[in-house]
Protein backbone atom coordinates (compact mmCIF):
# COMPACT_ATOMS: atom_id res chain seq x y z
CA UNK A 1 0.00 0.00 0.00
CA UNK A 2 3.00 2.04 0.83
CA UNK A 3 4.38 1.83 -2.47
CA UNK A 4 1.35 2.41 -4.79
CA UNK A 5 0.85 5.51 -2.31
CA UNK A 6 4.27 6.69 -3.22
CA UNK A 7 4.08 6.06 -6.41
CA UNK A 8 0.52 8.62 -6.79
CA UNK A 9 2.46 10.95 -5.40
CA UNK A 10 5.74 11.03 -7.38
CA UNK A 11 2.69 11.83 -10.42
CA UNK A 12 1.11 14.44 -8.30
CA UNK A 13 4.22 17.05 -7.17
CA UNK A 14 5.86 17.68 -10.50
CA UNK A 15 7.55 20.52 -12.00
CA UNK A 16 7.75 23.03 -9.40
CA UNK A 17 10.11 26.15 -9.61
CA UNK A 18 13.59 26.91 -8.04
CA UNK A 19 14.60 27.27 -11.73
CA UNK A 20 16.94 30.37 -11.05
CA UNK A 21 19.14 28.46 -9.05
CA UNK A 22 22.24 27.76 -10.67
CA UNK A 23 23.37 24.19 -11.71
CA UNK A 24 26.87 24.24 -11.31
CA UNK A 25 27.67 27.00 -9.21
CA UNK A 26 30.40 28.24 -6.17
CA UNK A 27 32.93 26.34 -8.27
CA UNK A 28 36.35 27.36 -6.35
CA UNK A 29 39.99 26.03 -6.52
CA UNK A 30 43.22 27.29 -5.59
CA UNK A 31 45.25 29.36 -8.19
CA UNK A 32 48.85 29.24 -6.89
CA UNK A 33 51.23 28.21 -4.19
CA UNK A 34 51.55 25.01 -5.85
CA UNK A 35 53.78 22.55 -3.92
CA UNK A 36 56.40 20.85 -6.84
CA UNK A 37 58.69 17.77 -6.55
CA UNK A 38 60.40 15.42 -8.62
CA UNK A 39 58.38 12.39 -6.99
CA UNK A 40 54.82 11.66 -6.31
CA UNK A 41 52.13 9.19 -6.22
CA UNK A 42 49.51 8.61 -9.13
CA UNK A 43 45.95 7.98 -8.40
CA UNK A 44 44.86 4.77 -10.12
CA UNK A 45 41.37 3.99 -8.76
CA UNK A 46 39.49 2.08 -6.35
CA UNK A 47 36.98 -0.60 -4.92
CA UNK A 48 33.96 0.29 -2.90
CA UNK A 49 32.07 -2.60 -1.63
CA UNK A 50 28.72 -2.39 0.61
CA UNK A 51 27.20 -5.49 2.46
CA UNK A 52 23.79 -4.40 0.97
CA UNK A 53 22.53 -2.10 -1.16
CA UNK A 54 22.14 2.02 -1.05
CA UNK A 55 21.41 5.29 -2.08
CA UNK A 56 24.62 7.34 -2.86
CA UNK A 57 24.94 9.92 -0.07
CA UNK A 58 28.75 10.29 -0.07
CA UNK A 59 31.48 8.80 -2.69
CA UNK A 60 34.91 9.03 -3.34
CA UNK A 61 38.65 7.89 -3.81
CA UNK A 62 41.52 10.40 -4.03
CA UNK A 63 44.75 11.68 -3.08
CA UNK A 64 44.52 15.18 -0.88
CA UNK A 65 47.49 16.47 -1.62
CA UNK A 66 51.04 15.79 -2.42
CA UNK A 67 53.81 17.82 -1.07
CA UNK A 68 57.57 17.52 -0.37
CA UNK A 69 59.18 18.19 2.74
CA UNK A 70 62.88 17.87 3.66
CA UNK A 71 62.89 14.15 3.52
CA UNK A 72 61.27 13.43 0.06
CA UNK A 73 56.83 13.47 -0.38
CA UNK A 74 54.48 12.99 1.83
CA UNK A 75 50.60 12.26 0.47
CA UNK A 76 47.19 11.89 1.69
CA UNK A 77 45.01 8.84 0.55
CA UNK A 78 41.15 9.26 1.13
CA UNK A 79 38.38 7.34 0.58
CA UNK A 80 34.46 8.24 1.37
CA UNK A 81 31.44 6.53 2.08
CA UNK A 82 28.13 7.08 3.51
CA UNK A 83 24.73 5.71 2.65
CA UNK A 84 21.13 7.17 2.60
CA UNK A 85 19.51 5.73 5.71
CA UNK A 86 20.43 2.50 6.44
CA UNK A 87 23.43 1.79 8.62
CA UNK A 88 26.55 -0.53 7.02
CA UNK A 89 30.28 -1.36 6.51
CA UNK A 90 32.34 -0.42 3.49
CA UNK A 91 35.02 -2.31 2.19
CA UNK A 92 37.26 0.04 -0.29
CA UNK A 93 40.83 -0.80 -1.66
CA UNK A 94 42.55 2.36 -3.58
CA UNK A 95 45.54 1.48 -5.72
CA UNK A 96 48.59 4.11 -6.60
CA UNK A 97 51.92 4.36 -7.92
CA UNK A 98 54.63 6.08 -6.53
CA UNK A 99 57.26 7.65 -8.79
CA UNK A 100 60.81 9.26 -8.83
CA UNK A 101 62.52 11.26 -11.29
CA UNK A 102 64.81 13.78 -12.91
CA UNK A 103 62.71 13.89 -15.95
CA UNK A 104 59.92 15.58 -14.88
CA UNK A 105 58.28 17.67 -11.87
CA UNK A 106 54.53 17.81 -10.42
CA UNK A 107 51.98 19.26 -8.80
CA UNK A 108 48.44 18.66 -7.24
CA UNK A 109 45.57 20.27 -6.48
CA UNK A 110 41.48 20.02 -6.36
CA UNK A 111 38.43 21.76 -7.89
CA UNK A 112 35.29 21.50 -6.09
CA UNK A 113 31.92 22.69 -7.01
CA UNK A 114 28.45 21.88 -6.15
CA UNK A 115 26.67 20.10 -9.19
CA UNK A 116 22.50 19.80 -8.55
CA UNK A 117 19.65 19.24 -11.64
CA UNK A 118 16.24 17.90 -12.01
CA UNK A 119 15.99 14.07 -10.95
CA UNK A 120 16.07 12.06 -14.07
CA UNK A 121 17.70 14.45 -15.83
CA UNK A 122 21.43 15.41 -16.64
CA UNK A 123 23.49 18.08 -15.78
CA UNK A 124 26.92 18.86 -17.37
CA UNK A 125 29.73 21.44 -17.75
CA UNK A 126 32.88 22.45 -18.54
CA UNK A 127 34.59 24.63 -16.40
CA UNK A 128 38.03 26.06 -17.38
CA UNK A 129 40.04 26.10 -14.36
CA UNK A 130 43.28 28.72 -14.34
CA UNK A 131 45.95 28.61 -12.10
CA UNK A 132 49.63 30.06 -11.75
CA UNK A 133 52.62 28.30 -13.39
CA UNK A 134 54.36 27.14 -10.31
CA UNK A 135 57.77 29.49 -10.56
CA UNK A 136 59.88 26.32 -10.15
CA UNK A 137 58.91 25.00 -13.30
CA UNK A 138 59.92 28.53 -15.16
CA UNK A 139 62.13 25.76 -17.76
CA UNK A 140 59.50 23.68 -18.10
CA UNK A 141 56.96 24.35 -21.26
CA UNK A 142 55.31 20.62 -21.64
CA UNK A 143 52.64 19.41 -19.35
CA UNK A 144 50.00 16.27 -18.68
CA UNK A 145 47.32 16.37 -16.23
CA UNK A 146 45.85 13.49 -14.99
CA UNK A 147 43.00 12.53 -12.15
CA UNK A 148 43.81 12.17 -8.89
CA UNK A 149 40.59 10.99 -7.89
CA UNK A 150 37.10 12.54 -6.64
CA UNK A 151 34.54 13.03 -3.64
CA UNK A 152 31.30 13.19 -4.15
CA UNK A 153 28.95 14.06 -1.27
CA UNK A 154 25.00 15.14 -0.16
CA UNK A 155 24.94 19.28 0.06
CA UNK A 156 24.27 20.37 3.02
CA UNK A 157 23.17 24.19 4.15
CA UNK A 158 26.27 24.30 5.23
CA UNK A 159 27.16 24.25 1.65
CA UNK A 160 24.40 27.52 1.39
CA UNK A 161 21.06 26.91 -0.35
CA UNK A 162 19.78 22.88 -1.05
CA UNK A 163 17.58 22.00 -3.92
CA UNK A 164 15.16 19.64 -3.17
CA UNK A 165 15.48 18.09 0.39
CA UNK A 166 19.07 16.95 0.33
CA UNK A 167 18.91 13.55 0.57
CA UNK A 168 20.31 10.70 -1.35
CA UNK A 169 19.64 9.68 -4.59
CA UNK A 170 20.85 7.03 -6.49
CA UNK A 171 23.19 7.20 -9.54
CA UNK A 172 21.99 7.47 -13.13
CA UNK A 173 25.13 9.39 -14.74
CA UNK A 174 28.58 10.33 -13.67
CA UNK A 175 31.18 11.61 -16.02
CA UNK A 176 34.80 13.76 -14.76
CA UNK A 177 37.28 14.63 -17.71
CA UNK A 178 40.51 16.49 -17.10
CA UNK A 179 42.27 17.52 -20.62
CA UNK A 180 43.31 19.79 -22.66
CA UNK A 181 46.38 21.20 -20.32
CA UNK A 182 47.22 24.72 -21.57
CA UNK A 183 50.66 26.73 -20.57
CA UNK A 184 51.03 30.08 -21.11
CA UNK A 185 53.72 31.98 -20.17
CA UNK A 186 53.34 32.29 -16.42
CA UNK A 187 49.75 30.68 -16.29
CA UNK A 188 48.14 27.62 -16.87
CA UNK A 189 44.76 25.96 -17.65
CA UNK A 190 42.87 22.95 -18.77
CA UNK A 191 39.49 22.15 -19.11
CA UNK A 192 37.33 20.05 -16.23
CA UNK A 193 33.92 18.29 -18.07
CA UNK A 194 31.74 17.36 -14.88
CA UNK A 195 28.36 15.40 -15.41
CA UNK A 196 25.91 14.42 -13.41
CA UNK A 197 22.24 12.45 -13.11
CA UNK A 198 20.53 11.14 -10.42
CA UNK A 199 17.08 9.88 -9.13
CA UNK A 200 15.24 8.82 -5.92
CA UNK A 201 12.27 7.08 -7.32
CA UNK A 202 12.07 4.49 -4.60
CA UNK A 203 9.60 4.29 -1.83
CA UNK A 204 12.44 5.29 1.08
CA UNK A 205 12.26 9.07 -0.30
CA UNK A 206 8.94 9.53 0.16
CA UNK A 207 8.03 12.87 1.50
CA UNK A 208 5.42 15.13 1.27
CA UNK A 209 6.47 18.59 0.18
CA UNK A 210 5.42 19.03 -2.71
CA UNK A 211 8.50 19.23 -5.59
CA UNK A 212 11.03 19.16 -3.09
CA UNK A 213 11.82 15.56 -4.14
CA UNK A 214 12.33 16.17 -7.54
CA UNK A 215 16.28 17.78 -7.56
CA UNK A 216 19.93 16.33 -6.92
CA UNK A 217 22.19 18.86 -5.12
CA UNK A 218 26.06 17.41 -4.58
CA UNK A 219 29.31 18.88 -3.76
CA UNK A 220 31.82 17.31 -6.21
CA UNK A 221 35.20 17.76 -5.71
CA UNK A 222 37.70 16.40 -8.46
CA UNK A 223 41.61 16.12 -7.82
CA UNK A 224 44.08 16.39 -10.24
CA UNK A 225 47.96 16.48 -11.00
CA UNK A 226 50.26 17.91 -13.37
CA UNK A 227 53.18 16.28 -15.26
CA UNK A 228 56.20 19.04 -16.41
CA UNK A 229 58.37 18.50 -18.98
CA UNK A 230 60.64 19.26 -21.47
CA UNK A 231 62.02 15.87 -22.65
CA UNK A 232 62.55 12.21 -22.05
CA UNK A 233 58.21 12.07 -21.63
CA UNK A 234 55.91 10.68 -23.65
CA UNK A 235 52.14 9.94 -23.38
CA UNK A 236 49.56 7.57 -25.02
CA UNK A 237 45.91 7.74 -24.92
CA UNK A 238 43.16 4.98 -25.39
CA UNK A 239 39.94 4.11 -24.14
CA UNK A 240 38.46 1.39 -22.25
CA UNK A 241 34.42 0.64 -21.80
CA UNK A 242 32.63 -2.22 -20.40
CA UNK A 243 29.06 -2.89 -20.78
CA UNK A 244 27.00 -5.65 -19.41
CA UNK A 245 23.54 -6.51 -17.97
CA UNK A 246 22.12 -8.31 -15.07
CA UNK A 247 18.65 -9.69 -14.44
CA UNK A 248 16.20 -9.08 -10.96
CA UNK A 249 17.40 -11.76 -8.19
CA UNK A 250 14.36 -14.35 -7.42
CA UNK A 251 11.62 -13.71 -5.22
CA UNK A 252 12.61 -16.50 -2.85
CA UNK A 253 16.13 -15.24 -2.59
CA UNK A 254 17.83 -18.74 -2.38
CA UNK A 255 21.48 -18.82 -1.12
CA UNK A 256 22.48 -19.06 -5.05
CA UNK A 257 21.18 -17.61 -7.76
CA UNK A 258 22.16 -17.78 -10.86
CA UNK A 259 21.22 -14.50 -11.79
CA UNK A 260 24.08 -12.78 -9.70
CA UNK A 261 27.09 -11.08 -11.20
CA UNK A 262 30.40 -11.31 -9.43
CA UNK A 263 33.15 -8.83 -10.07
CA UNK A 264 36.08 -11.70 -11.22
CA UNK A 265 32.78 -12.12 -13.73
CA UNK A 266 33.70 -9.17 -15.40
CA UNK A 267 37.86 -8.81 -14.78
CA UNK A 268 39.76 -7.06 -17.65
CA UNK A 269 43.17 -9.59 -17.90
CA UNK A 270 46.25 -8.65 -20.10
CA UNK A 271 44.98 -5.45 -21.94
CA UNK A 272 47.61 -3.90 -23.94
CA UNK A 273 48.75 -0.13 -24.37
CA UNK A 274 51.15 0.01 -26.99
CA UNK A 275 54.19 2.94 -26.24
CA UNK A 276 57.05 4.03 -27.66
CA UNK A 277 60.50 1.28 -27.47
CA UNK A 278 63.62 2.70 -25.41
CA UNK A 279 61.46 4.23 -22.28
CA UNK A 280 62.47 3.26 -19.18
CA UNK A 281 59.38 3.64 -17.58
CA UNK A 282 55.82 3.14 -18.03
CA UNK A 283 52.94 4.04 -15.59
CA UNK A 284 49.26 3.29 -17.18
CA UNK A 285 46.72 6.65 -15.48
CA UNK A 286 43.81 7.76 -15.86
CA UNK A 287 42.02 10.94 -16.56
CA UNK A 288 38.55 9.92 -17.66
CA UNK A 289 35.92 8.05 -16.07
CA UNK A 290 32.31 8.02 -17.17
CA UNK A 291 29.49 6.01 -15.56
CA UNK A 292 26.00 5.25 -17.50
CA UNK A 293 23.18 3.47 -15.47
CA UNK A 294 19.67 3.42 -17.09
CA UNK A 295 16.64 2.45 -14.82
CA UNK A 296 15.45 -1.12 -14.45
CA UNK A 297 12.11 -3.13 -13.32
CA UNK A 298 12.78 -3.98 -10.03
CA UNK A 299 11.20 -2.71 -6.33
CA UNK A 300 9.38 -4.03 -3.76
CA UNK A 301 6.22 -5.32 -6.49
CA UNK A 302 9.23 -5.85 -9.50
CA UNK A 303 7.59 -3.55 -11.60
CA UNK A 304 8.27 -0.33 -11.73
CA UNK A 305 10.97 0.95 -13.50
CA UNK A 306 13.99 2.26 -10.93
CA UNK A 307 17.13 3.70 -11.20
CA UNK A 308 19.61 1.33 -9.46
CA UNK A 309 20.32 1.04 -6.02
CA UNK A 310 24.70 0.96 -5.37
CA UNK A 311 26.11 -2.15 -4.03
CA UNK A 312 29.39 -1.90 -5.35
CA UNK A 313 31.44 0.46 -7.79
CA UNK A 314 35.29 -0.78 -8.91
CA UNK A 315 37.29 1.75 -11.11
CA UNK A 316 40.52 0.68 -11.03
CA UNK A 317 44.00 -0.01 -13.04
CA UNK A 318 44.87 -3.35 -11.01
CA UNK A 319 48.46 -4.42 -12.00
CA UNK A 320 50.46 -3.83 -14.41
CA UNK A 321 54.09 -4.87 -16.17
CA UNK A 322 56.25 -2.20 -18.81
CA UNK A 323 58.51 -3.87 -21.21
CA UNK A 324 61.06 -1.08 -21.52
CA UNK A 325 62.89 -2.47 -24.83
CA UNK A 326 59.05 -3.03 -26.71
CA UNK A 327 57.45 0.17 -24.90
CA UNK A 328 54.35 -2.15 -24.65
CA UNK A 329 52.07 -1.84 -20.89
CA UNK A 330 50.08 -5.15 -20.01
CA UNK A 331 48.07 -4.47 -17.20
CA UNK A 332 44.79 -5.47 -15.96
CA UNK A 333 41.50 -3.38 -15.01
CA UNK A 334 38.30 -3.79 -13.10
CA UNK A 335 35.43 -1.53 -14.59
CA UNK A 336 32.54 -2.81 -12.03
CA UNK A 337 28.98 -1.70 -10.85
CA UNK A 338 27.00 -4.16 -8.34
CA UNK A 339 23.07 -3.78 -7.85
CA UNK A 340 22.45 -6.51 -5.42
CA UNK A 341 23.84 -10.25 -4.23
CA UNK A 342 21.85 -13.14 -2.49
CA UNK A 343 20.55 -13.05 0.93
CA UNK A 344 20.48 -9.38 1.45
CA UNK A 345 17.30 -8.30 3.81
CA UNK A 346 13.93 -7.87 1.61
CA UNK A 347 13.52 -4.56 1.29
CA UNK A 348 16.95 -4.44 -0.34
CA UNK A 349 15.98 -6.63 -3.54
CA UNK A 350 17.91 -5.39 -6.61
CA UNK A 351 16.48 -4.40 -9.74
CA UNK A 352 16.67 -5.67 -13.93
CA UNK A 353 20.00 -3.19 -14.89
CA UNK A 354 22.75 -3.00 -16.97
CA UNK A 355 25.88 -0.52 -16.76
CA UNK A 356 27.85 1.41 -18.90
CA UNK A 357 31.05 2.19 -17.85
CA UNK A 358 33.99 4.02 -19.66
CA UNK A 359 37.51 5.31 -18.18
CA UNK A 360 40.74 7.26 -20.41
CA UNK A 361 43.64 5.94 -19.76
CA UNK A 362 46.93 7.26 -20.39
CA UNK A 363 50.39 5.58 -20.32
CA UNK A 364 53.20 7.82 -18.84
CA UNK A 365 56.26 7.26 -20.27
CA UNK A 366 60.01 8.53 -18.81
CA UNK A 367 63.18 7.82 -19.99
CA UNK A 368 64.90 7.50 -17.29
CA UNK A 369 67.04 4.34 -16.01
CA UNK A 370 67.63 6.06 -12.22
CA UNK A 371 63.47 6.33 -12.04
CA UNK A 372 62.19 4.50 -8.42
CA UNK A 373 58.85 3.29 -9.03
CA UNK A 374 56.92 1.73 -6.15
CA UNK A 375 52.99 -0.16 -7.11
CA UNK A 376 51.08 -0.25 -4.00
CA UNK A 377 47.44 -0.32 -2.72
CA UNK A 378 45.80 0.11 0.31
CA UNK A 379 42.68 -1.17 2.11
CA UNK A 380 40.12 -0.31 4.72
CA UNK A 381 36.65 0.17 6.05
CA UNK A 382 33.99 2.60 6.76
CA UNK A 383 31.58 1.99 10.18
CA UNK A 384 28.77 4.41 8.92
CA UNK A 385 26.11 3.99 11.50
CA UNK A 386 22.71 5.81 10.64
CA UNK A 387 18.85 5.70 11.27
CA UNK A 388 16.13 6.24 9.15
CA UNK A 389 14.44 9.05 11.55
CA UNK A 390 18.18 10.61 12.61
CA UNK A 391 20.08 10.42 9.56
CA UNK A 392 23.47 11.47 9.26
CA UNK A 393 24.87 14.25 7.03
CA UNK A 394 27.60 13.27 4.05
CA UNK A 395 30.08 15.82 5.78
CA UNK A 396 29.93 13.53 8.76
CA UNK A 397 33.75 13.37 9.68
CA UNK A 398 33.48 9.22 10.00
CA UNK A 399 32.07 9.44 6.63
CA UNK A 400 35.90 9.42 5.12
CA UNK A 401 38.88 7.51 6.21
CA UNK A 402 42.67 8.76 5.23
CA UNK A 403 46.16 7.10 4.57
CA UNK A 404 49.62 9.21 5.08
CA UNK A 405 52.19 8.00 2.47
CA UNK A 406 55.72 9.28 3.16
CA UNK A 407 58.88 8.47 1.11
Amino acid sequence: MLYILWCNISIIYTRKGKTDIPLVNNTSYPTDSFSVSNATVFWQGFYHDWTYNHRINRIGDWIQSVTENDNGIRAVFSHSGATGSGADVLSYLSYFTYLKTDKAKFFSSSVNTAIRGREATTTTKIITVKGKWPAALKNYNKGIIVLNGFDMYCSSSDNGKIMGTGSADKLSDFFIEVDKLRINGEEFEFDLTVKLGADCDSPECLNFSPGDNEWFDYQLNVAYQVIAYNDGVHNTKKELSQNYSWRKPFKTRPDIDPNEIFRRDKEFKDLKIQGISGYSVGIPLLNKIEINLPKGKGGLIRKRMETPHLLSLDVAITDFTYNTSTGLCVYDADLFFKNWKTNMHPLAYGNDGKASISVGVNLLQINDANAKVEVQSVKGNINWQTTQLEQRQADDPNAVKSFVFVR
